[in-house]
């Protein structure tokens, strides 16, 4: 809490004014709210210390400096007032009588607005609406939109019949999608929805029933067939139709990329559904190698062989005890597991749907 200023002009005039004794108690009240800031500014500074330290050991937050905790704290405080009076303003605008706004929202820039039928209200975009209603808008059900340019209500179009406004550059009439951005945006027939990042660079894998890179058409990939239509195994997000770029491990059970970011920052390197490597653990296992020769087994288990299976060759094999652990001789990983008739069925089931 910052100190609260004092003016000595105003404070000399005032004085005067008063008399002796109203004097001594003005300044009296005064130190005392100034010593009582310093007082809270302190205890709120010391409060908020072993946050801080605690807030830097978490790798997804910034590094705050101390000597900017106000400056930091108030900004926030400011950014959430703002934050809360704009999504205010989101929901008053998105009422019946809602001004026209041209230039579209955070997710698209268009020059329309939908008419949803579900609950007879204005949006620049489906999530918009989602974002302010309980219930979820399917784009495809639209049967009219506001121009923005005019505010002419009509029919699902490409341009306005009234002022002749192109609502978006790339426009699907198939999936009611109008942006004005070049993302190079692309229809997929088979996919049933749009995408972007250029026809030429994905193809349709009728197997897997989603688009892919095209280096995988000539690198090969594992199919698993209607993969996309999954949920991913971190969030239980939807893949086929989420706007959050999917990563495609060597398995190839999709998970969102921001999900497999976090995984491997949290120190999960295998698949959540297999079990298989995400990334090359070569390093990772030569460095076992290592410290293996480093701990020598002791006597009575020097003989000791355990049926395993990897989970990333998908081979069985009969491994040496080690307290370090499991490793398969044919492909050098430690990725193992003893329970093989298991793992074995997994994989059987796994390979009957590619």
């Amino acid at each position: 809490m910052a100190q609260l200023p004092v003016n000595k002009r105003s404070h000399a005039s005032l004085s005067q004014q008063l008399s002796h004794s109203a004097e001594q108690a003005y300044k009296s009240e005064v130190n005392r709210i100034a010593s009582s800031s310093s007082t809270l500014s302190t205890v709120s500074s010391e409060r908020r210390r072993p946050m801080l330290r605690k807030s830097l050991s978490t790798p997804s937050l910034r590094f705050i400096e101390d000597s900017n905790v106000s400056v930091k704290t108030s900004s926030l405080i400011d950014d959430q007032y703002h934050q809360r009076a704009k999504e205010d303003d989101q929901k008053t605008n998105s009422s019946e009588n809602a001004p026209m706004q041209a230039d579209g929202c955070v997710h698209y820039k268009r020059f329309c607005l939908f008419v949803t039928p579900c609950c007879k209200k204005f949006y620049k975009c489906r999530f918009c609406h989602d974002e302010n209603e309980s219930h979820h808008f399917d784009r495809k059900t639209l049967t009219e939109l506001i121009c923005a340019e005019c505010n002419a209500r009509q029919k699902v179009q490409e341009r306005c019949q009234n002022c002749g406004t192109l609502f978006g550059k790339y426009t699907c009439l198939i999936c009611n999608l109008f942006d004005d951005l070049d993302k190079q945006q692309y229809h997929c027939a088979e996919c049933g929805i749009c995408r972007i990042g250029g026809r030429e660079n994905f193809f349709h894998c009728k197997v897997c029933n989603m688009c892919l890179p095209m280096q995988m058409k000539t690198q090969g990939h594992r199919c698993i067939e209607n993969i996309s239509r999954s949920h991913c195994p971190v969030c239980l997000g939807d893949i086929h139709t989420s706007r959050i770029p999917c990563h495609i491990p060597y398995c190839g059970h999709l998970l969102h990329g921001t999900c497999f970011d976090q995984l491997l920052e949290f120190g999960h390197y295998t698949c959540p559904v297999c079990q298989m490597s995400l990334i090359d653990m070569t390093t990772l296992w030569e460095y076992l190698d290592i410290q293996a020769k480093l701990i020598p087994t002791p006597e009575k288990y020097e003989k000791e062989r355990f049926h395993i299976f990897c989970n990333d060759c998908h081979k069985t094999s009969k491994a040496k005890f080690h307290f370090i652990g499991l490793k398969c001789c044919y492909c050098g990983a430690y990725n193992t597991t003893q329970n093989v008739q298991k793992r074995l069925s997994l994989v059987a089931d796994g390979r009957s749907t590619a």
